[in-house]
């Protein structure tokens, strides 16, 4: 069977259209969309006095413009006004805007902005509509983010599945320690106590991340450590239990805020000085984490997406 393709558009009101062959704003995604693979890349380069040809001192990656040509698959006439206005309700350059792409099991976003909207209001039948969208931010991305936890706790509490199996418990049992029988044995859960972990990249590009450091105890000026490169991020600052410091180093999105009772703040003037936005490089990151005083009271949390060049 033949897997569809199908891109959607969602604004930030909630508003969404879909657009494939089967949909009545008709696309033949092969066919009538551009951008969504190719990619335009930068070179910045300088040139001396009698010197042959350029040296390449850097290059960047092009914001991504993605063109979608189609039309109203309809034929009456009140129908095609109505998806007409629907199509400029919501294609609406006010709002900012989610491109999804859709192939199968591949799911990819990309953040983008309406350039131009040109929806045919002389054809009687099959209106054509030209959209150009404009993404600043030219990687898509997995639409959920990866998730990895330094040193958290592991549950441990379990009630059994089959309640009608006659070998299994039927109610809750508490073991007891048959050296000391009146001394009941119950571990709810455990702390896992490694302090490193690898985060893996498998996109194509270096990305950000968001670090959450959370407090179980009143603990001493926390830190992430990349142990590979020796680059960190400290916050000078003791934390009270129940405190979460989150580190967005993320292009474009560079923040550092505190939430304690319920309050979130700008924690900015907490960074150490020789912190630096640690970015996850394609591949391994191996991080470690550490405190001043009292580093078991930390638990460290580090999320982050896969960032793509093409869908």
């Amino acid at each position: 069977m033949r897997i569809k393709k199908r891109i959607t558009y969602v604004n930030t009101r909630g508003d969404s259209l879909t657009f494939d062959t089967a949909s009545s704003y008709h696309v033949n995604i092969d066919k009538d969309v551009t951008g969504l693979s190719r990619m335009s890349n930068d070179i910045v380069s300088i040139i001396s006095m009698g010197q042959h040809g350029n040296t390449q001192i850097g290059n960047r990656i092009a914001a991504r413009d993605i063109e979608i040509i189609g039309h109203i698959n309809e034929r009456d006439r009140e129908l095609i006004h109505r998806l007409r206005r629907r199509l400029n309700r919501i294609i609406n350059p006010e709002f900012a805007g989610l491109l999804i792409y859709e192939f199968g099991d591949i799911r990819r976003v990309i953040d983008c902005s309406i350039q131009e909207s040109s929806p045919d209001v002389t054809a009687p039948v099959l209106s054509q509509f030209i959209l150009q969208i404009f993404c600043s931010n030219p990687f898509w991305r997995e639409d959920t983010e990866a998730r990895q936890d330094i040193a958290t706790w592991i549950g441990g509490f379990e009630f059994p599945i089959d309640r009608a199996d006659d070998d299994l418990p039927q109610g809750l049992e508490i073991p007891q320690d048959p050296e000391n029988p009146t001394q009941a044995i119950w571990q709810i859960g455990w702390r896992e106590p490694s302090l490193i972990v690898n985060v893996f990249n498998g996109g194509d590009v270096m990305a950000g991340m968001r670090i959450d450091f959370r407090a179980l105890g009143r603990l001493v000026n926390p830190m992430l450590l990349n142990v590979v490169t020796g680059q960190f991020i400290r916050l000078n600052i003791t934390m009270q239990a129940g405190d979460v410091i989150s580190v967005n180093t993320s292009w474009g999105e560079k923040s550092v805020t505190l939430r304690r009772g319920g309050v979130e703040t700008d924690a900015f003037r907490f960074l150490d000085p020789d912190s630096r936005y640690l970015q996850l490089v394609v591949g391994d990151n191996i991080f470690r984490y550490d405190a001043d005083v009292n580093m078991y009271s930390l638990d460290v949390t580090i999320h982050h997406n896969n960032l793509f060049l093409g869908v």
